[in-house]
């Protein structure tokens, strides 16, 4: 045999395993729209913003509208009209 032919012994169960992964990456879980429990998400999803200062939300919240503005302008500026 060689080397790395043969797993490792597991020291935990595959399910344990499973479940620890989920825990620590939320890996196959959808996330519902709608999941942000404290109201400051712009998207409606839980994005982290819960645990900013008041000061620190109005920072980030102006920089995602105006990012989000420049990417709208982006798109209306290459719409091209498909019927041409």
């Amino acid at each position: 045999m060689s080397k790395g032919s043969t797993p490792r012994p597991y020291s935990i169960s595959q399910n344990q395993f499973a479940a620890n992964w989920d825990a620590i990456f939320n890996k196959g879980k959808v996330m519902k729209t709608g999941t942000c429990g404290c109201g400051r998400s712009p998207t409606g999803n839980c994005i982290g913003w819960h645990s900013l200062t008041e000061d620190e939300y109005k920072v980030k919240l102006a920089n995602y509208k105006e990012f989000d503005k420049k990417v709208i302008l982006k798109e209306e500026f290459y719409d091209v009209d498909k019927d041409n």
